[in-house]
């Protein structure tokens, strides 16, 4: 009897978490089929650190948002997480946060199931994020990217604490979206790693070189080492450091996705197929 493939999907919403286990079909006319799956409220919302953000900060609890998943996997069947041959992560895009390295979580393995919570981290500034006004847009350097910046993006957020709390940005020498810290702590990984798809939510990236804009946000006093390493789409960012709940240790992890693009790709039979995704 032939080995069945099972992959663990995570997706880190804004206002919830969302776990599924899928085992590939390929007689299925999705190619898959969905063997078991959990949502769980985050309720992470929490009001700015900083008081210059004032009301329009939008700030999330990654303890939070963390526990919502943990909640998600210790639901799913034993079993079948023994199963798991590869994990994929998508989630939330343009929203920041920022973490230590090699203290951005601690792992528990004393429990029935190892798991792991954050350590030293900011909350997560999310895409709704208003406290970059459109004056301070304006005083910004001109991106070399086919979007312009926005209030949530996470080089605008970061460009206003540098202006507004330096301060709080030497505390951490990491950064990325909510998605790519966890798949940087699953698989231990020594930098952030990020796919283009979030790189281009954050602004100053332009997608043709696959690169940042270093020159122009340098040229700004921009903290560029807070900039994380750039992956392909649906390559692999590494492997589990870790058994994690029952999903054994060196499992593939997918570099994180945005969570439009992923909700695109599970709708495509082939890469020749047209999706139309009518969201919020």
């Amino acid at each position: 009897m032939a080995t069945r493939v099972v992959t663990l999907g995570i997706d880190l919403g804004t206002t919830s978490v969302k776990t599924a286990l899928v085992e590939a079909v390929p007689r299925d006319p999705s190619g898959f089929v969905v063997l078991a799956s959990c949502a769980r409220a985050t309720r992470a919302e929490a009001a700015a650190q900083s008081a210059a953000a004032g009301h329009q900060g939008q700030e999330q609890d990654v303890s939070r948002i963390i526990q919502a998943l943990n909640e998600c996997l210790a639901a799913l069947p034993r079993q079948l997480l023994q199963e798991v041959c590869g994990i994929g992560v998508s989630g939330q895009m343009h929203g920041v946060m920022f973490w230590k390295t090699g203290q951005g979580c601690e792992w528990t393995e004393g429990g029935p199931s190892p798991v792991f919570e954050p350590g030293a981290v900011s909350p997560l500034v999310t895409w709704q994020d208003g406290r970059c006004s459109s004056g301070f847009l304006a005083s910004l350097p001109q991106p070399e990217s086919h979007l312009s910046v926005a209030s949530g993006f996470g080089c605008a957020t970061i460009f206003w604490f540098l202006k507004n709390s330096p301060e709080f940005l030497k505390s951490y020498d990491a950064a990325g979206t909510i998605h790519d810290y966890v798949v940087a702590m699953l698989c231990g990984l020594p930098r952030s790693l990020m796919c283009d798809q979030n790189a281009a939510s954050w602004g100053y990236f332009n997608t043709q070189s696959q690169s940042w804009n270093l020159e122009i946000l340098r040229a700004s006093g921009f903290p560029v080492h807070l900039l994380p390493d750039i992956a392909e789409a649906g390559s692999v960012a590494g492997r589990t450091s870790h058994a994690w709940f029952e999903i054994p240790k060196g499992t593939q992890v997918g570099v994180a996705l945005g969570d439009l693009q992923a909700s695109v790709y599970s709708c495509m039979a082939k890469r020749t197929d047209a999706v139309l995704n009518i969201s919020t």
